[in-house]
């Protein structure tokens, strides 16, 4: 199980780099943008879960089925975020946008840097 331990990892780093942005904005005393900096990381780490749980279906070699998961798993992974990115500005008034996309644009940095690093993948 190399391929989910790596994914897992990556996944953890995302959920890693959040937190940590969150931590940095509730201690510098802003709450509301700890609180939109973890929505927007959110986005990210669920949107890569949900690729994650969708290309790790399939099984066998046949390259075929590999790229027909991969494009699917793509579809769901951006369904889900346009999803997730609606539910926060439609349920969170106060949220702040700068927080919110700087974080899941860390978390989308924080997935293509690990997949330099990856090799299993």
């Amino acid at each position: 199980m190399v391929v989910g331990s790596a994914v897992s990892r990556i996944i953890l780093a995302q959920v890693a780099v959040t937190m940590a942005i969150a931590l940095l904005l509730l201690v510098s005393g802003s709450s509301v943008g700890a609180a939109s900096a973890l929505s927007g990381g959110a986005v990210g780490f669920i949107a890569s879960l949900v690729y994650a749980r969708k290309m790790l279906a399939p099984n066998g070699g046949d390259p075929k089925a590999f790229l027909s998961a991969h494009y699917r798993a793509e579809a769901y992974k951006l369904a889900y975020t346009i999803l997730l990115f609606s539910l926060v500005f439609t349920q969170f008034k106060d949220v702040q946008v700068v927080p919110l996309f700087a974080t899941y644009i860390a978390t989308l940095l924080v997935y293509w840097v690990a997949l330099i690093f990856v090799k299993s993948l």
